[in-house]
């Protein structure tokens, strides 16, 4: 399973979140404030049940202001 989307974070940044399952059961999670190259991204072992967008979003609660560097053009 895969999904894909953008929310407005606290700051009013427009955030793309990812969820990916990869092998051995493990999800891949990601979060990249638009604009920005700097990418959070996250492996989570073995999760009991497929996250929620709002579980995915958790995880990068207190990170979606990491290395706001803009993209080089």
């Amino acid at each position: 399973m895969q999904d894909e989307w953008k929310k407005l974070n606290l700051d009013g940044q427009l955030v793309k979140f990812t969820y990916s399952e990869i092998p051995d059961g493990k999800v891949f999670l990601t979060a990249q404030i638009a604009g920005h190259e700097v990418v959070c991204s996250v492996i989570l072992p073995k999760p009991e049940h497929p996250l929620s967008r709002e579980g995915v979003e958790s995880h990068f609660k207190q990170g979606t202001n990491f290395g706001v560097r803009p993209r080089s053009k």
